[in-house]
C-alpha cells in the first residue's frame, strides 16, 4: 500500500518509485492525443498493485488490459466512434479492473463512486488507496488520472497522468501535482453528455479483500 502522508521519509524517492510506473496512453495521430487514458490508467494501477505484491507479474499497458477485458460498447466506445472513440465509462473502469484483479490473483476490488465528496477522495489517499479520478475540461471532453497521495500540509494532491507529453521526462518529474482546488475545478466539472448519462464527480476507489 501507499505510505501514510505521516509516514512519508523519503519524498525524492517516492517520486522516483511512482514516476516509474507512468504510462503513456498514446496518439490517434501526429497532433491528437488518443481517449486511452482508462486503460492506461488502470493497467498503471495494477502494476503497482502487483509489485507491491510481489507477483512478479509480466508488467500491463492498455493494449494488453483491453484484450482480455472484453468491454461492452456501453462501458468502453469503439474506436472507431469519431471524437470520442475509445471513451471509457466509470461502470467499465470498475469492470475491466475487477476482471484483471481475478486473473492476476489480486485482493483487491474496485468499486465506482458518483457524487464523491472530497472527505472521500482524502481518506482513501490517506490510508494509501489510490484514485482513479475523471477530470472533465472546460471544451467537455474527459480524461482519467490516478491520484495516488495527499498532503494535508500543502492541500495538494498527487498523481500519475497518462498525458504522453510526460512520456521523455525523467521518472521523478512524471508525478505531477495540483491543488485541491486546481483539481477539484476539473473533478467537480458538469458538461451536457455528463448530466445526460449521471456522471459527476467520479472516482474509482480499490480496496482490499481482506
Amino acid at each position: 500500500m501507499f505510505p501514510h502522508s505521516s509516514n512519508l521519509t523519503n519524498w525524492a524517492a517516492e517520486r522516483q518509485f511512482l514516476g516509474r510506473f507512468y504510462q503513456s496512453q498514446g496518439m490517434r495521430d501526429a497532433a491528437h492525443v488518443s481517449n486511452d487514458c482508462g486503460p492506461t490508467s488502470l493497467a498503471v494501477v495494477l502494476n503497482i498493485l502487483a509489485f507491491q505484491a510481489n507477483l512478479n507479474a509480466r508488467p500491463l499497458d492498455k493494449t494488453a488490459l483491453l484484450e482480455a477485458a472484453g468491454l461492452h460498447f456501453w462501458q468502453r466506445l469503439p474506436d472507431w466512434v469519431p471524437s470520442v472513440g475509445g471513451a471509457t465509462a466509470p461502470w467499465g473502469m470498475a469492470a475491466a479492473f475487477n476482471l484483471w484483479s481475478d486473473r492476476m490473483k489480486l485482493e483487491w476490488r474496485a468499486e465506482r463512486h458518483s457524487r464523491a465528496r472530497r472527505a472521500h477522495v482524502i481518506e482513501h489517499l490517506m490510508n494509501g488507496r489510490p484514485v482513479t479520478a475523471l477530470k472533465i475540461w472546460k471544451n467537455g471532453g474527459a480524461h482519467w488520472v490516478n491520484l495516488v497521495r495527499y498532503s494535508a500540509e500543502k492541500d495538494r494532491v498527487y498523481y500519475l497522468d497518462p498525458n504522453p507529453w510526460l512520456e521523455h521526462l525523467p521518472p521523478e518529474k512524471r508525478l505531477q501535482s495540483q491543488t485541491w482546488k486546481e483539481f477539484d475545478a476539473d473533478w467537480s466539472r458538469a458538461c451536457w453528455w455528463s448530466r445526460l448519462l449521471g456522471i459527476h464527480n467520479e472516482i474509482i476507489v480499490y480496496s482490499r479483500l481482506i
